[in-house]
């Protein structure tokens, strides 16, 4: 079985998209670089679209004719060209929706995210049993016929906040309503889910604030929001979920919009101490429902 892929399709896209930037800020029309390759213009179009594979080796040809000498940006571009080893959701293909592979693929790669999301826990703090209900109560019948298999995939994406090198920084806000159980049936499972919560809590990578009921309006009313921020040059970019997938903005000025949102909602949020306490005293059931 092969061991290495190519390049997944969102990278393909950030890469073009990095490539098509470094060609422009150089002044270098797309003819004249795809002549440096031997291509037509067509070619390298598709690829600064993210639609054709680039080796890394043109790759570097190509930032080399741009002028660009920073090493770092040159290896992260080259490495991003040649695609890596096999990752574990490649096992997962027949039944992730490309939009979701995508998101595996950003979260595996980023340095921070930052996270909001009204009326549930964000997923990658979900305990197998919460997961397990958020995703039986999709509206499509082939999410909930592969219910199971997509609790473990989600369970396997919290690997980026645990894992020995470098593990993900994770900044998220939780709304008070998202701590109460749905239905008495339901207490068992949210009762773990929030001892979980208040576990993973300890660790120094891992930052969760509660939107209290009485808080002032904020931006996050009207958008859930997910920030990433990767390493050089990749820029951040912000992902918002709906029922058909999702949508990702990379625009500087898009992302500095969303930014300054999440950072007024983290202003309306209840201090992270005071978080835990208010996470415990749902769990506890002493807390209003």
């Amino acid at each position: 079985m092969a061991t290495t892929q190519t390049t997944p399709p969102v990278m393909r896209r950030r890469l073009g998209g990095l490539l098509r930037l470094f060609r422009k800020q150089a002044g270098v029309t797309l003819a004249q670089a795809a002549a440096y390759l031997g291509w037509e213009s067509t070619r390298l179009s598709r690829v600064e679209t993210g639609q054709y594979l680039i080796k890394a080796t043109e790759v570097e040809t190509l930032l080399k004719a741009y002028g660009v000498t920073d090493s770092e940006a040159i290896a992260e571009l080259a490495q991003a060209a040649e695609g890596g080893p096999r990752q574990w959701w490649a096992a997962y293909d027949d039944i992730l929706p490309r939009p979701y592979a995508d998101t595996i693929a950003l979260e595996s790669s980023a340095l921070t995210i930052r996270a909001y999301f009204p009326q549930l826990i964000n997923a990658l703090l979900q305990t197998p049993a919460y997961a397990h209900a958020a995703i039986f109560s999709s509206p499509s019948e082939s999410v909930r016929k592969n219910a199971d298999s997509f609790v473990q995939v989600r369970q396997a994406r919290k690997s980026v906040l645990t894992r020995a090198d470098n593990p993900v920084v994770l900044q998220t806000v939780i709304d008070e309503s998202a701590l109460y159980p749905r239905t008495s049936t339901a207490s068992d499972v949210m009762r773990d889910q929030l001892r979980s919560l208040l576990e993973i809590s300890k660790r120094d990578n891992i930052t969760i604030r509660v939107m209290p009921l009485d808080a002032p309006p904020h931006p996050g009313l009207t958008s859930n929001m997910t920030i990433m921020d990767f390493r050089h040059p990749w820029p951040s970019l912000v992902m918002i979920d709906h029922l058909r997938g999702g949508m990702h903005l990379e625009e500087p000025e898009d992302v500095a919009a969303f930014s300054e949102a999440f950072d007024a909602v983290l202003e309306a949020a209840l201090p992270a101490e005071e978080s835990r306490q208010k996470i415990k005293s749902y769990m506890e059931g002493n807390a209003r429902g």
